[in-house]
Order: C-alpha cells, then sequence, then structure tokens
C-alpha cells in the first residue's frame, strides 16, 4: 500500500513539482494550499508524513504543527518543513520540536528523498 504525503504549500510551482516528484516515487500525494487545509484535512487522511511550508498565510506551517501536536490523532505524524524565507525569518516562524527537519528552497531533491526516507522508516 503506498504511504501518504500531505503537503501544504501556498505556491503552486512547488506544489507541481512535490506532487509530481513523490507520485512518481509510488506515494499518495494529497496537496492543500495553507496551514488551516492542513490542521483540519491531517486527522482526516492520516497522512504518513506531512511536508509543509513554514510561511503561509493564515496559519503559518508551524503553527498549524504545533496545533497537530496537541492532538492524540495527529501528534506523532513525522513533518518535514520546506521554506523560502531567510534563516532570520525562518527563526521567527519556527514553533516546534528542533528536531524537525527543514529544507530551504530551492530544494535539493536528493535530500528530501534521504529525509523522508528517514521519516517513514522511524
Amino acid at each position: 500500500m503506498a504511504k501518504r504525503i500531505l503537503i501544504a504549500d501556498d505556491d503552486p510551482e512547488c506544489q507541481a513539482l512535490l506532487r509530481d516528484f513523490l507520485t512518481e516515487r509510488g506515494y499518495e500525494v494529497t496537496l492543500v494550499s495553507d496551514g488551516v487545509q492542513l490542521y483540519r484535512l491531517a486527522p482526516q487522511i492520516k497522512p504518513d508524513l506531512i511536508i509543509s511550508d513554514l510561511d503561509m498565510p493564515g496559519l503559518s506551517g508551524g503553527t498549524a504543527h504545533a496545533l497537530l501536536r496537541t492532538s492524540e490523532q495527529t501528534r506523532k505524524i513525522p513533518v518535514i518543513f520546506i521554506t523560502g524565507k531567510s534563516e532570520e525569518r525562518q527563526a521567527r516562524l519556527v514553533e516546534f520540536r528542533p528536531d524537525t527537519p527543514i529544507l530551504r528552497k530551492p530544494l535539493n531533491l536528493r535530500e528530501l528523498v534521504e529525509l523522508i526516507e528517514d521519516a517513514l522508516a522511524a
């Protein structure tokens, strides 16, 4: 059975890149464009992994992740953050465990695959 990955990013180009790249690798991919949708959909679809942009309209990825951690249903879903923001801006958006990986845009797809494989193996 294919592993499910929920992707939250407000950039349509990044969404398309991740959807195509991960679908080709056999993952079942669901896309949302903001943190509110991420927070609402994660308990419904119970993804094996979440890949989330840090800075999105409405609810940041960091805040959505903090909220998901408060629920027994979603607290153990691994998260990989992606961001195009500077490290200074990124630090202000980060409200999560220090062990949550962050990839900078433009994405290194080889590094992303390694992080996905590590997260799903844990």
